[in-house]
C-alpha cells in the first residue's frame, strides 16, 4: 500500500537532507535521559534498543537529540558486510523512529506511557555510510496530528548527516 507524503513532511525531509535539525550548540553533551530512563519509555530491549541516551529535548519545538553507541551493534556490523562493515539503513530508520517515540511519549506527560506503534516509513534517504566505532547521533522532530504522529529525523556521524527518514505512527 502506498501512502502519499504530506507536503509538510516532504518539505521537512528535504530540509533534513541539507542541515541538522538542531545546531551543534543546542544538541548538548550532557545526558538528560540515561539508558534506564529511555527503557522506561520504550518497550525495546537489547539488541534492538537503538537509543542509549538523550542529550537534548525541546518540547516546544518538538525536537530531540539522542545517541547510540555503535559498540552495541558489533554483531550486526560483523555480518553487514564482512570486511566492509556498515550499520544497516533499516536500523538507522528504526533509531530515528525510537528517538521520535521517546519525545512523543515524554510530551504525553504523566502516567503510564500510551501504546505507540510505527506504522509507515514515508521516506528514507542514505547519504553516507555509518561505519563502526563511536556514537551515532540521532536527531528527530515530531509532528503531531491527533491520533497520528510523524517523525522526521537524521542519523549523524561527526556532525555529518548520514541518513534522513520520515516515519508515521499511531498512539492511543
Amino acid at each position: 500500500m502506498t501512502r502519499a507524503i504530506p507536503d509538510e513532511v516532504a518539505a521537512a525531509l528535504k530540509r533534513a537532507e541539507k542541515e541538522p535539525l538542531l545546531p551543534p550548540a543546542e544538541r548538548g553533551a550532557a545526558t538528560l535521559l540515561d539508558r534506564a530512563a529511555v527503557m522506561a519509555l520504550l518497550p525495546h530491549r537489547d539488541p534492538f534498543l537503538l537509543v542509549d541516551r538523550v542529550t537534548a529535548l525541546d518540547l516546544e519545538r518538538g525536537v530531540i537529540a539522542a545517541r547510540y553507541d555503535l559498540g552495541r551493534a558489533a554483531p550486526v556490523l560483523a555480518g553487514h558486510f564482512p570486511g566492509q562493515p556498515v550499520w544497516p539503513g533499516v536500523l538507522q530508520v528504526e533509531a530515528i523512529g525510537q528517538a521520535g517515540i521517546v519525545l512523543h511519549l515524554w510530551r504525553s506527560g504523566e502516567g503510564a506511557p500510551p501504546s505507540v506503534a510505527l506504522t509507515h516509513v514515508l521516506g528514507a534517504r542514505f547519504l553516507r555510510p555509518v561505519l563502526p566505532g563511536g556514537d551515532v547521533e540521532v536527531l528527530a522532530r515530531v509532528l503531531e496530528d491527533g491520533l497520528f504522529f510523524t517523525v522526521v529525523g537524521q542519523c549523524l556521524r561527526d556532525g555529518e548527516i548520514c541518513s534522513v527518514a520520515a516515519v508515521s505512527g499511531l498512539s492511543d
